[in-house]
């Protein structure tokens, strides 16, 4: 889900973005002997830069089948244009340690792909980060806006022509700065 106008949020998530670098991985799951970044490394990464750019993030639990959790992610502008996205998540039991579990997991995920963010260990990796910038691709979101421009009669040349100008054939391949971009030509012709 959406707001129906995204000409304040997506400029400022292109700037959060350019903000958040990525979750460190420092809990480790006993079982699988992995690493992982756990919810509060997620929550560490990506609130000051959302939250300096005018974005709050909510996760709200809701009613879903049995057996599983339903977890809506909703990044929203001071504005009050939001984007959101549920996902649903299976629990591993069906008790309440099963539910808090399935909702940390949920959070994590949730608030990590809605965002951009990735998982990074602190030692090459993360000084690799810092020799090479990381380039946030468009998301869901942009991209159908970006599609539902493409159809419009006014808005439809200026994306072709976006298209022609950043040498890519689908929104998909867009940058999320490119994607805001074209999303802001596309509004300011409409409101011409």
């Amino acid at each position: 889900m959406k707001h129906d106008n995204l000409n304040e949020i997506a400029p400022a998530l292109v700037a959060a973005q350019a903000a958040i670098t990525y979750a460190a991985k420092d809990s480790t799951n006993p079982h699988f002997k992995n690493r992982y970044a756990d919810l509060q490394s997620v929550i560490e990464a990506v609130k000051g830069p959302l939250n300096a750019n005018g974005i709050a993030f909510i996760q709200t639990p809701s009613e879903a089948q049995a057996g599983f959790l339903n977890l809506t992610t909703t990044l929203i502008h001071k504005s009050g244009q939001f984007i959101s996205d549920t996902a649903t998540i299976p629990l591993p039991k069906n008790d309440p340690q099963g539910y808090g579990s399935a909702l940390t997991y949920g959070r994590r995920y949730g608030l990590a792909a809605i965002c951009g963010l990735f998982q990074a260990d602190d030692d090459g990796e993360a000084s690799a980060l810092h020799s090479q910038p990381v380039v946030a691709l468009a998301n869901k979101a942009d991209i159908e806006t970006i599609n539902t421009f493409a159809t419009g009669a006014d808005t439809g040349p200026v994306v072709a022509k976006a298209f022609t100008h950043y040498k890519v054939k689908t929104a998909k391949e867009l940058t999320a700065e490119q994607a805001a971009v074209i999303i802001k030509r596309c509004i300011e012709t409409v409101q011409k």
